[in-house]
């Protein structure tokens, strides 16, 4: 038992390392993007982009997870390479299909969703990104199954580099414009290709279990809507923020967004700390304290790291080294939008926090209606912010969604298992920060004043007795050192 526990926690911190370090990499072409082209020509590689992470989930339609789920299951343990064959062929064969299927249509689909003159052939690009993408799915699939975490990393990680290294290349070196981006990806995606399946082949035949394919499908079509919803929360909003707007607001508000990885990093690091952890505690009265705890200080860390950022996101903005800019001077209009961004994924974390009743009660479908139900509210105050306040508009739109995503998750699981949150100190914490937070933006406080305001958050809270010496002793009993 010590020793699986062991092996999850390792696996666990070497993923949760792995997956920020890569997004922080991406993170890193923002400065290049927003330095060389403009922000119309950004806008329409994001366009693109947008429709990838759609086309996503109906290319893989849930194939992974259900390669997972039957990869060991009694039915199959003692022939693997047949569920891995099976998934294998499906994948490729699916792939191939709807590709063909896009690239028939490329011209009409283009006109349709992505305005410009080259709106034709960065389609063509992102079809076959797709393709290698989706058929890469099942071999990442079995390196988790298999406990290999470094090798899953290692191939994650040749992706990204080639990624960065090819786009500064074309980009900033050889000025290609906006198709450098696709380029670029679809190389690193081919090759990524490549290397799984050159791990995999040994173990891949000609064997195709019909039976076995019924079973993936309907296990993984399911995963379909979840996916589109999921991706309407994130991406929905570039293509109205085109429509009421136009293509250099697109440009403008995704480097905006692309800021919010500073809260997006927290979340994610907590989750692979977090599912693991409250799934070990178990349903209990004294897990239910903890739980409670727990909600109360993920929020505090998390609030006051967005009211740091917030308070200094006029110096953010603006940091340049020489005549480089983190966030080119054109791109400098999505400074306002930030904070919402920031806010929304704290958010987002909240909502990870009151998980463990779903989860303990098997309820997750739950989570399926959770997240439509968020994304119909973020497209639908998209519709209506975004003509009044702009990108600003879309950015409070996307803390909206998150924020019905948190409160039904929270009233989804407290009724399946209830967990007694200290609410005041909670809402009590949230109305500090927001106050702290946007208050910059109706004052106009000096560099030197905000910084006083940082420190004092803080000093606040013990004023207002948010801090609890038992609690404080209770948590440091949890830490290893």
């Amino acid at each position: 038992m010590t020793a699986n526990i062991r092996s999850l926690t390792k696996q666990t911190l070497v993923y949760g390392f792995g997956t920020v370090a890569t997004r922080f990499i991406t993170f890193l072409l923002l400065p290049v993007y927003t330095n060389v082209l403009a922000p119309a020509d950004y806008g329409l590689a994001v366009l693109v982009f947008a429709f990838t992470a759609f086309m996503n989930y109906i290319y893989n339609y849930g194939l992974d997870s259900a390669f997972m789920r039957n990869y060991e299951d009694n039915e199959f343990r003692l022939r693997p390479n047949q569920v891995l064959s099976t998934a294998l062929w499906m994948t490729i064969a699916s792939s191939l299909v709807l590709s063909l299927v896009l690239y028939g249509i490329h011209r009409p689909l283009s006109n349709l969703l992505i305005p410009g003159n080259s709106s034709a052939t960065l389609m063509k690009y992102a079809i076959v990104i797709l393709f290698f993408d989706c058929i890469s799915r099942v071999p990442f699939a079995l390196l988790r199954m298999e406990g290999k975490p470094l090798a899953f990393l290692g191939v994650r990680f040749i992706n990204v580099l080639i990624t960065l290294g090819l786009n500064i290349y074309l980009i900033a070196i050889r000025k290609v414009g906006v198709i450098g981006i696709f380029q670029s990806n679809m190389i690193a995606s081919a090759l990524t290709a490549v290397i799984l399946y050159i791990l995999v082949i040994r173990r891949m035949s000609l064997n195709f279990h019909g039976a076995l394919a019924k079973d993936l499908l309907l296990f993984g079509l399911p995963f379909i809507p979840v996916g589109l919803a999921t991706a309407a929360m994130e991406m929905v909003n570039r293509y109205l923020v085109e429509h009421y707007l136009d293509l250099a607001a697109v440009g403008v508000f995704s480097a905006g967004y692309k800021l919010g990885i500073f809260m997006l990093l927290v979340s994610t690091a907590f989750f692979y700390a977090w599912q693991p952890f409250f799934l070990k505690a178990g349903p209990s009265d004294e897990s239910k304290k903890l739980f409670a705890r727990i909600l109360k200080y993920f929020t505090l860390v998390t609030l006051s790291f967005w009211v740091t950022l917030t308070l200094l996101m006029k110096e953010i903005v603006g940091f340049h080294i020489g005549n480089v800019y983190l966030i080119g001077p054109e791109y400098v209009g999505c400074r306002t939008m930030v904070p919402w961004i920031l806010l929304g994924y704290v958010f987002q974390g909240i909502n990870l926090v009151f998980l463990p009743g779903v989860y303990f009660e098997k309820k997750t479908r739950y989570l399926a209606y959770i997240t439509v139900i968020a994304a119909a509210t973020n497209i639908i105050a998209n519709i209506l912010l975004i003509p009044i306040w702009g990108i600003v508009g879309s950015a409070v739109a996307a803390t909206i969604g998150y924020l019905v995503q948190a409160t039904c998750t929270h009233f989804v699981s407290q009724r399946l298992f209830k967990v007694p949150y200290d609410y005041f100190r909670f809402f009590l914490l949230i109305g500090l920060a927001l106050t702290f937070g946007f208050s910059n933006y109706i004052f106009h406080f000096t560099f030197t004043i905000r910084l006083l305001m940082i420190i004092s958050f803080p000093v606040l809270l013990v004023i207002f007795r948010f801090f609890k010496k038992e609690e404080i002793i209770s948590l440091r009993s949890l830490l290893p050192f």
